[in-house]
């Protein structure tokens, strides 16, 4: 799979490696996963004693630690794509990164070099209370 063959000089200038941009992507899940973990034990160290006798609540922390082994097993399927990809193989991310909306995303997975911010941060939930 290579960067089809187009005149579009912008595509090809901002083409970067495909294995570079999976990497990035496997990081990232890497780190969500990892959050997700944290997060839940902590969550499980300050409310098990009262939660464990609520079946909700044990469902809710099970599918929590099923989502950090998913999203584990995803990042490594992905890492092992690209161990695979030739590295001469290039692909321009400039119009995925331009979907993204939270700022921390758009500087770890997004087009590698581009300064971009996010369109509205507000309105993505960068920051949710509740």
């Amino acid at each position: 799979m290579s960067l089809p063959e187009r005149d579009d000089e912008v595509s090809l200038r901002h083409a970067e490696s495909i294995t570079e941009v999976l990497a990035r992507i496997h990081s990232e899940l890497e780190d969500i996963a990892r959050r997700i973990d944290h997060n839940q034990a902590m969550i499980a160290r300050s409310t098990w004693n009262i939660g464990a006798i609520d079946e909700d609540y044990v469902k809710a922390m099970q599918d929590a630690d099923l989502s950090a082994q998913r999203i584990a097993g995803v990042a490594e399927f992905l890492r092992a794509i690209g161990d695979a990809t030739h590295p001469h193989w290039r692909i321009d991310t400039t119009a995925a990164t331009g979907t993204l909306k939270l700022t921390e995303l758009i500087r770890s997975i997004g087009q590698a070099g581009l300064d971009i911010q996010a369109k509205d941060e507000d309105a993505a939930g960068d920051v949710d209370l509740f």
